[in-house]
């Protein structure tokens, strides 16, 4: 007894090991993304996936090498800070090593006056310092001066408010709405000639007898057996043969192609309708059209949607296919919008991971709203004979 108790608390532990360690794996690379879509190109060059970033912008308006030994200055006229949201300054500089003199940095305003002052530590090369709102609308219609003492200074940046320039150029320069737009029209009528195709064939599959009804039924396995890698080239000349290359059509007319998953969702549904309905609506005069369309097709409204929901998701992520049958710019989507930061001579990172949480958001928000229907049947166990 003992034994059986100890092993169902091993098992038991077990289970919820492996639930926290698939959670990570899940919500790691989501918090990466995350995180790095709030940080500068430079900051996430530098920083570890896991720091956090400053969540504001900072926006170089120069660069150099002042040293403040001899009360040099470093001006920043007001057609440098005016574009700006002026939140405050930060200064990255020379390491300071010198540790019996004070050094700091000021900042000053067009008539001398201090505005704001910033002691520079030993173990840091970067410092930043607020001004108010009213101090930096007077800097940015008069321009201000940075000076110090003991120190160099390499690069002046501006911070400005809540940093979302990664989310803005990731939305308009990827034209991210011109690829919502041109998923939507994928996604709206492959998913409905998938949803057409699927519970028709699964209908004649599992309502009617006939001969070689079970080599049709297996020869749709085999046939998702096969590589799809290696019937591109037939499939990519047939394509352009019929005249849909940088089409719409030619992803549409492929996705629509039918779907095992989508016929075994359907069966597997059917199978728990009892065929007495079928009969019943016959012996009352319906076709076996009426039948399919009036009876059967709102029964099978949880396989629908689950079979919708897969389906848009699929199309949702696909990357291969419009970027190999659908180049054309003005036929963008989703996937393939974010391609463009990704160069031969660097890679935008922080702008990709701004439109990958962007582009997450419509599934999160449909997979919150749908996933009750994934579950479960309406009409399991409602007929019994």
């Amino acid at each position: 007894m003992n034994s059986k108790i100890r092993e169902s608390q091993i098992s038991k532990w077990l289970k919820y090991i492996l639930l926290c360690f698939s959670a990570v794996t899940v919500i790691l690379p989501i918090l990466v993304v995350f995180l790095g879509s709030f940080k500068t190109g430079e900051e996430f060059n530098r920083s570890r996936p896991f720091d956090l970033p400053r969540f504001r912008a900072n926006n170089e308006v120069w660069k150099g090498a002042e040293s403040f030994d001899n009360g040099n200055k470093i001006a920043l006229n007001s057609s440098i800070l005016m574009g700006h949201n002026l939140k405050g300054f930060s200064f990255l500089y020379d390491k300071i090593e010198d540790s019996s003199k004070e050094s700091f940095i000021v900042v000053s305003d067009s008539l001398g006056n201090e505005v704001a002052r910033v002691e520079l530590p030993l173990d840091s090369e970067e410092s930043s310092v607020s001004v108010d709102k009213k101090t930096a609308v007077s800097l940015m219609v008069s321009g201000a001066y940075v000076s110090g003492e003991n120190c160099t200074v390499i690069r002046v940046k501006v911070i400005e408010g809540f940093f979302l320039e990664n989310y803005k150029t990731a939305f308009i320069k990827g034209n991210m709405l011109l690829g919502f737009w041109n998923t939507f029209i994928l996604i709206l009528f492959s998913g409905v000639g998938t949803v057409i195709t699927g519970s028709m064939t699964a209908y004649v599959l599992s309502r009617f007898d006939f001969k070689l009804k079970k080599i049709v039924r297996q020869m749709f396995l085999w046939i998702s057996l096969i590589p799809t890698i290696t019937t591109q080239v037939a499939t990519f000349q047939i394509i352009q043969k019929l005249g849909m290359y940088n089409t719409h059509l030619s992803v549409i007319i492929l996705s629509m192609g039918t779907d095992i998953i989508a016929i075994m969702i359907y069966l597997q549904f059917l199978n728990n309708i009892s065929k007495s309905l079928d009969e019943s609506a016959v012996i009352d005069g319906a076709g076996y059209f009426q039948v399919f369309t009036k009876i059967i097709f709102p029964l099978l409204q949880p396989a629908t949607v689950t079979i919708l929901i897969l389906k848009c998701v699929n199309l949702y992520n696909d990357f291969y296919n419009p970027l190999l049958y659908m180049p054309k710019k003005s036929l963008q989507v989703i996937s393939t919008s974010l391609y463009k930061f990704k160069g031969p001579f660097g890679t935008n990172w922080p702008v990709i991971c701004a439109g990958v949480v962007i582009a997450v958001i419509p599934t999160l928000i449909a997979f919150l709203s749908l996933q009750r229907y994934i579950y479960g049947g309406m009409v399991t166990g409602s007929v019994k004979e």
